[in-house]
């Protein structure tokens, strides 16, 4: 007796699609038939990526075939440590890097010793200081070495993603259609049908909504986008032979910020206003803010842009779409009624939303931001409970409170409460049997530690031309 294969059809093209396409295509049996029907997506959409990833990318490409020589000698990615808020809200600078779990002397966390002696966090973060100087090197596996500490990312261009991931995407078994959808009829939690421009009917079993900002596929299902507030958004691209820091750097304004991605052969510069104020308007986009109140509708699952979308202050959009995908594959049905599974992953698409919407509020939330139309809309859309819980906490104990399963770590926590110049009223009092002299002697040495390794990193440009070189002779080209 055979079992009736099971039809996937991804709706929409661009980062989204091919991510989820090539994802499926590689992690099902061959019990799936995979169908991409592309079509849908405008390009500049995937400009709300950021161009930027957080350290859990590496192993995520990889799984896709997607390994950093792929990545260097075939695009124009280069590597991040984090982002640098070089000139944000009341004049503020600081790296919002990625980093290992800070030390913990004497089983006590890092930030009470700092905040007894009154000291900096960033001179003693390798990530920080190594971008903030250019610098790049691979973090070495001897946890001896303070580069070891280090975490990095990639800062990337979307299109030329989407163009390695498609020609990944011609080796497997997935079909895909180039066409238009005209419309989707779900006839039931387990059966819809989609139905082409060019005539053709494609039965579903479950139907993924990667349309991005249109996202028709998961409203005709009964889906309802929840928009807090609306932005516009443009990209420029600057030809560029010097390969700038590692790290994107962000700067802000009274109109709203720009970020600046540093690839190997330009400079992308994404500028993010309120809607119709961009400065360049012939190249302006607009952009809803906001959520699904439900990702998983019947038999169709929105991810990436379809699902949510945020300003991509930090890699949170890219971070999103690969959490999207990870609990898809995860919770792929395997029975007539996906109740269970459909709960699950609506559960978890909620908690992330809301942990990345308070992040981002931590971020601007301070009282000097400036009184203009597109601070004072930002301020109201992350206002939350759960944030000023978390604001109260570490003011008044240096207490970092958590949440299930949150997007943002500790570290990623404690370095932005640094960056916005919050500190603990007070510290944990077990720090007060380490001697000052002690604690001042542990915290030099980390700093002198990594100030000389800086000191000895090669400049970004340098090492990403190194690297290439090796790689080519090596034949991974």
């Amino acid at each position: 007796m055979t079992t009736r294969s099971k039809t996937i059809i991804i709706c929409g093209g661009g980062l989204a699609g091919s991510l989820a396409t090539l994802s499926l295509s590689l992690s099902l049996g061959s019990e799936y038939h995979i169908v991409q029907v592309g079509g849908i997506n405008a390009r500049h959409e995937d400009h709300l990526y950021g161009g930027a990833t957080d350290p859990g990318s590496y192993n995520f490409l990889l799984r896709l075939g997607l390994d950093e020589p792929t990545l260097m000698l075939r695009s124009a990615t280069s590597f991040s440590f984090g982002t640098h808020f070089r000139q944000w809200l009341d004049g503020r600078s600081w790296m919002q890097c990625h980093h290992a779990p800070l030390p913990t002397p004497s089983g006590i966390p890092l930030r009470h010793y700092l905040t007894r002696e009154n000291a900096g966090l960033e001179p003693l973060l390798i990530s920080a200081q190594a971008a903030l100087a250019g610098k790049f090197a691979h973090p070495p596996a001897d946890p001896r070495s303070v580069l070891a500490s280090a975490e990095y990312g990639y800062q990337f261009d979307a299109d030329e993603w989407v163009a390695l991931l498609d020609r990944k995407i011609g080796e497997t078994s997935a079909r895909r259609i180039n066409a238009e959808i005209r419309s989707i009829i779900h006839e039931s939690a387990t059966r819809s049908v989609v139905h082409l421009d060019t005539g053709e009917p494609l039965e579903a079993d479950l139907v993924v909504d990667a349309s991005g900002l249109s996202r028709y596929p998961i409203e005709a299902a009964g889906g309802t986008f929840r928009t807090s507030r609306s932005i516009g958004f443009s990209l420029s691209k600057t030809p560029s032979d010097a390969l700038g820091p590692p790290c994107r750097t962000i700067d802000a304004d009274e109109t709203g910020w720009k970020a600046t991605t540093h690839l190997q052969n330009a400079r992308h510069t994404l500028r993010v206003s309120e809607a119709g104020m961009a400065s360049d308007e012939a190249a302006a986009h607009t952009a809803a803010l906001g959520h699904l109140v439900e990702a998983w509708v019947g038999n169709c699952v929105a991810i990436g842009h379809a699902a949510s979308v945020f300003e991509p202050l930090t890699p949170a959009p890219m971070m999103m779409l690969q959490r999207d995908i990870e609990r898809l594959l995860e919770l792929i049905p395997t029975h007539a009624d996906p109740g269970i599974e459909r709960r699950e992953f609506n559960r978890r698409f909620r908690n992330d939303v809301e942990h990345v919407a308070i992040f981002h509020g931590a971020l601007i939330t301070i009282d000097s931001a400036p009184e203009t139309e597109y601070w004072r809309a930002a301020r109201e859309q992350t206002a939350s409970g759960k944030l000023d819980r978390k604001l109260a906490q570490f003011s008044n104990r240096g207490l970092l409170t958590s949440f299930d399963l949150e997007p943002f770590n500790e570290e990623d926590w404690t370095i932005a409460h640094w960056g916005m110049g919050r500190r603990p009223h007070q510290h944990d009092r077990q720090v007060d049997g380490v001697s000052d002299t002690q604690s001042q002697s542990e915290l030099g040495q980390i700093r002198n530690s990594v100030q000389q390794l800086v000191t000895k990193m090669p400049p970004h440009h340098l090492y990403v031309g190194k690297l290439k070189q090796y790689l080519e002779k090596q034949n991974y080209a």
